[in-house]
């Protein structure tokens, strides 16, 4: 029997459904979507919005049924009878070349013919039923129209439609994108059309509650947009839709303005600004209505958790994204700085490790070196001798232990002779003398080369600790790095307009908030050649903008040529000045002591002074080493130990000679008054209490540059306002070792003083040193007081 023949669109709808439809998460949020644009109707019955959504998705053969089914369902819930039909109709003829379509849709700019099938589909079936009803040239423009918005929506669910279907795996979203999802957004909540319970219309509550996320997320430029749009398309076919516009937009804005302090703070905002324009525009009796939809929505919004938020928030930045963009690219480049410098440090450290591994010589002839040396002597004496072949070939055991025997005794002794000789060796050997003589030499070249030996390792150790400090330092700038470091854009703003209310123009500020409390601002201008704009004017207006006193980062403002930087921090509780008082020994110009006082990063202070051995230039070199390290490396927020550390392998590697000197730093903490000193082979420094007393900071570890392990003496302390912070050289110090006084005359001396000005302290301290050595300074002389008081 013959069987019957199956036409080929049932053929086609057969092997559609044989391959199964996979009910997703996202399959139901299509047909859901579906569902809303075949019921979203605008003026006189328009609802293309599903047609095109269909056309589109015949591109996905794997949701393409049942988004037909959904579409058709809302069209026929939502249309009239010949409408219904109309739509129907069209949706059979696209679903007919769905095949075509969807390989069309494959090509490139295959979606401009996409769309254009979809006009043309679209305008000619709805001519089609006007010449059935009665054609009017009403009719015609309305299908042409209608075949238009087809072509327009298609083109737009192209941008937004691959944003759904791929939402999981997207991170970032293009302005095109953005647009195209909120105008799908707005026309599905038209879709919802009259639903309403208890006179509650849920389009009007899914509007506020979208407008309200999109706000807070987005802020106000944004929220605006997304009120102005939806109350464009969900009000479109009402009277009142220019009104809606307005209410919309305003409360969009005003929720976006407050969405920095907190959601509840936003939903207020937008509260406030729906109340405004609805009594306005519509009177109280409105507002009473339409709060409770309000009200819905705002509750909605306060049960969504954060982490929904946070999820839907890369959907609300694509527009105004720009700067976070900007700021996840910096932490992605800080993350990728990090592990380099992580990488960096682990291979200079293992470097380090590798040079302290070589193997060290413990003794000048070890077995093998002794084997070597009896060779040669052997060869430089054995060899001539007669009796060679009785001592080396009869009795070679003998012989080589005698020949070991005189070895240890010279490695014992350091050199050998007929006294030190065995006495069975004397009687053994014709050649005795010969063989000491040799021996001796060997030996010598032996120690030379165990004491160069020695030097190489010990130069090896210093690199080794070198390369370690140099591995250390980059691990604390990856750490340092790797600080939670936020830019506050909002306060850069605010800081710019204060300083535009005053007239004064910057080319560039960055707020920087970092761990805690602490920030920095940054700010580039034109020079004031002079610093008073600075000083009298932009401090003030920026503490005032900020909330908070302010001072500027080291000594004022950086002026390179015409152009002006200067970084602003948040005010420190102390301050600190520095005077210095000194005297070259003999009246020499060149003075072997050098010091440095400066702010170094984070609110602290640095005074130091090193005090070169012996005079002159060598002494003045050492010393000036000693400091311009030390500044270079505390400036770049290397901690003080590799500093020193670094100070000390510097001066052991420069020459063979003995090159050394002290080091003697305090650092001062401007912000809660604690000081930490660090002394090597440094005098005993003192602090003059503003209350009255004096206490002594000391040490007995070694200068710098001496041995390659190093012991740093720390000493911490508080300091209060009125203060002083007293350092002094040797030079002083030893003044009073003539007139057996030691140290103390200077702790006197210090008790004594009543002067309340660094510069006039130290002045009277040096001129006191000079009247105990009879105004010839022995050596040279240095006195550095610093001052502490209250800012």
């Amino acid at each position: 029997m013959q069987r019957p023949q199956i036409s080929a669109y049932k053929r086609r709808y057969i092997e559609d459904v044989s391959k199964g439809i996979n009910i997703d998460n996202t399959l139901v949020f299509l047909c859901l979507l579906g569902f809303l644009l075949g019921r979203a109707v605008i003026i006189d019955n328009l609802g293309p919005f599903g047609i095109a959504y269909f056309i589109y998705m015949c591109k996905h053969k794997k949701y393409k049924i049942p988004v037909f089914f959904s579409i058709a369902t809302g069209i026929i819930l939502s249309h009239e009878g010949s409408y219904a039909l109309k739509y129907i109709i069209t949706l059979v003829a696209v679903y007919l070349i769905s095949s075509t379509i969807s390989n069309m849709a494959k090509e490139e700019e295959g979606i401009i013919k996409v769309a254009f099938i979809g006009f043309f589909i679209s305008a000619f079936i709805g001519m089609g039923i006007s010449f059935i009803r009665g054609i009017y040239i009403y009719d015609i423009l309305v299908s042409l129209f209608e075949g238009t918005s087809v072509f327009v929506l298609i083109y737009i669910y192209s941008f937004g439609i691959p944003l759904i279907l791929k939402r999981s795996m997207r991170r970032t979203i293009s302005n095109e994108e953005i647009i195209a999802l909120s105008i799908i957004i707005g026309l599905s909540i038209t879709g919802v059309s009259n639903i309403s319970l208890f006179e509650i219309s849920l389009k009007n509550v899914l509007s506020l509650l979208l407008i309200i996320i999109i706000s807070y997320k987005g802020g106000g430029a944004l929220g605006a947009s997304a009120g102005i749009t939806i109350g464009l398309i969900t009000t479109m076919n009402t009277a009142a839709s220019p009104i809606y516009i307005g209410i919309y937009g305003f409360s969009g804005l005003l929720g976006g303005l407050f969405n920095k302090i907190s959601k509840y703070m936003s939903v207020i905002g937008f509260i406030m600004g729906w109340s405004i324009i609805i009594i306005y525009t519509r009177g109280s009796e409105e507002l009473i209505l339409s709060i409770r939809e309000v009200g819905i929505s705002s509750l909605t919004f306060l049960l969504i958790p954060e982490e929904k938020l946070k999820y839907l928030e890369r959907f609300t930045k694509g527009i105004l994204g720009s700067e976070e963009s900007a700021l996840n690219y910096m932490e992605r480049v800080k993350e990728i700085l990090h592990s380099r410098l992580k990488d960096i440090q682990q291979a200079y450290f293992e470097i380090g490790t590798t040079f302290e591994k070589v193997r060290e010589k413990d003794k000048i002839l070890d077995q093998r070196d002794i084997a070597s040396v009896v060779d040669m002597i052997n060869c430089d004496v054995c060899s001539k001798c007669g009796m060679k072949r009785s001592c080396w070939g009869l009795k070679f055991n003998h012989t080589y232990s005698l020949f070991v025997r005189i070895l240890n005794i010279l490695e014992e002794e350091g050199k050998i002779d007929e006294n030190l000789v065995p006495k069975d060796f004397e009687r053994y050997c014709i050649n005795p003398s010969d063989v000491i003589k040799s021996a001796n030499h060997y030996f010598d070249l032996f120690m030379l080369d165990y004491k160069w030996n020695k030097k190489l390792s010990e130069t090896r150790k210093l690199v080794s600790n070198q390369i370690k400090s140099i591995s250390n330092s980059i691990g604390n700038v990856a750490n340092e790095l790797n600080e939670e470091i936020d830019f506050d854009l909002d306060m850069e703003n605010n800081i710019i307009i204060e300083l535009d209310k005053e007239n004064i123009k910057v080319d560039k500020i960055s707020f920087l908030r970092r761990e805690g409390e602490n920030f920095e601002i940054n700010i580039e201008k034109n020079a004031c050649y002079g610093g008073s704009l600075c000083e009298e004017q932009l401090i003030p207006t920026v503490s005032r903008a900020v909330g908070k006193r302010l001072t500027s980062y080291k000594l004022g403002c950086r002026s390179i040529s015409d152009k002006c930087s200067i970084r602003l921090v948040n005010s420190q509780e102390y301050m600190a000045r520095t005077h210095v008082s000194s005297l070259s020994k003999d009246g020499n110009i060149v003075s072997g002591d050098n010091y440095t006082y400066m702010e170094i990063w984070d609110g602290k202070y640095m005074i130091a002074l090193s005090d070169g051995m012996g005079k002159g230039e060598k002494a003045c070199e050492e010393s000036s080493l000693t400091i311009e390290i030390l500044e270079k490396m505390m400036e770049s927020k290397i901690n003080e130990e590799i500093s020193i550390d670094t100070i000390n392998n510097m001066l052991m590697l420069k020459s063979s000679d003995e090159i050394f000197s002290t080091v003697d730093l305090s650092i001062v903490d401007l912000k809660d008054g604690a000081i930490e000193s660090v002394k090597m082979g440094a005098c005993p420094s003192f602090i003059k209490r503003g209350k009255g007393g004096v206490e002594v900071i000391s040490s007995s570890s070694l200068p710098v540059g001496i041995i390659s392990e190093i012991k740093i003496d720390r000493d911490k302390r508080r300091i209060k306002e009125g203060d002083f912070i007293i350092m002094v050289s040797d030079g002083i110090i030893d003044a009073g070792k003539d007139k057996h006084l030691g140290e103390n005359w200077l702790y006197t001396v210090i008790e004594k003083i009543d002067k309340t000005s660094p510069s006039e302290m130290s002045k009277v301290i040096l001129d006191e040193a000079l009247k105990l050595v009879d105004g010839n300074a022995q050596d040279d002389m240095t006195v550095m007081v610093t001052k502490i008081w209250k800012n």
